[in-house]
């Protein structure tokens, strides 16, 4: 929580997303508890070759989809499911105001020591940039383009996770269509027919099962993550030019109670302003 007197920016500290967590656990817990309450045996899910038709076509597929920029973010953005480590929007416009207070009472000397310990990459860059008294086309220029990257590469994993919720559903099918090919091969012990067929669509289970409870809904939290962060970036960007043109804090913070910014995260962070 922003301290909104102190003396030191606050910093923001990763925290547990509780309802990816719970959400995780109930959803295959509720398939599996009511198999097990219609009587099934869940051993009969357990098929290894189910698992590599479908998971193993899945991966290749998504390899050969995907570069290795998409692929390497969408393994980092697992770490967004499960917590988030950016900042509330208003404790971004404490540290803002207060950035504001240091620069405009103290200069640029004791602003570069007091956001040592930013976390935030967007709000550090612009203040580096500001303490180090660069002009405003460079600093508009390194900020567009952190902000441009940033969104490139927040929206990267949702990509290759949204592909992945469509592929999995296809696999299933084509690795129940393979189990049925093989059960048609068995089909003079007609005891074995059931057993095979039940076999076969195992793999249709797995398919549409990690699509719609594992796949689709990682995209969505990236999504989801994402427009946080641009919604972050444009208060940032906001701030980061009344600081470059030394406002104080007093002023920033009633920047921002008459803007429409917050709560705004859908749309495109705008870049600094060139004019003072």
């Amino acid at each position: 929580m922003a301290e909104r007197n102190g003396t030191a920016a606050p910093r923001s500290g990763g925290h547990l997303d509780v309802a990816s967590l719970v959400g995780f656990l109930v959803a295959p817990g509720s398939i599996l508890l009511g198999l097990w309450l219609e009587g099934d045996d869940l051993r009969n899910l357990l098929q290894l070759s189910a698992v590599l038709i479908v998971f193993g076509s899945t991966v290749a597929a998504c390899l050969v989809s995907f570069s290795p920029f998409y692929l390497g973010a969408a393994l980092q953005d697992l770490a967004k499911i499960f917590t988030e480590n950016v900042p509330h929007q208003f404790d971004l416009i404490d540290r803002l105001v207060q950035y504001a207070t240091e620069y405009k009472t103290k200069g640029a000397v004791a602003l570069d020591e007091m956001i040592k310990g930013e976390t935030y990459p967007t709000l550090a860059k612009g203040l580096k940039l500001v303490a180090n008294n660069a002009d405003d086309e460079s600093l508009s220029a390194a900020i567009e383009r952190m902000v441009h990257d940033r969104s490139e590469r927040n929206n990267a994993g949702a990509e290759v996770f949204e592909a992945a919720g469509g592929y999995l559903p296809t696999f299933g099918i084509l690795g129940a269509v393979m189990g049925l090919v093989h059960t048609m091969h068995t089909m003079s012990d007609p005891t074995t027919v059931g057993i095979g067929i039940a076999t076969a669509f195992v793999a249709t289970i797995y398919g549409v099962g990690a699509a719609n409870l594992i796949a689709l809904p990682i995209a969505k939290k990236i999504r989801t993550r994402a427009r946080a962060e641009r919604q972050l970036d444009r208060i940032a960007i906001m701030g980061l030019n009344a600081i470059r043109h030394n406002a104080g804090g007093a002023a920033v913070r009633q920047m921002f109670s008459t803007s429409d910014v917050i709560g705004q995260g859908a749309a495109a962070p705008r870049t600094l302003d060139r004019a003072a």
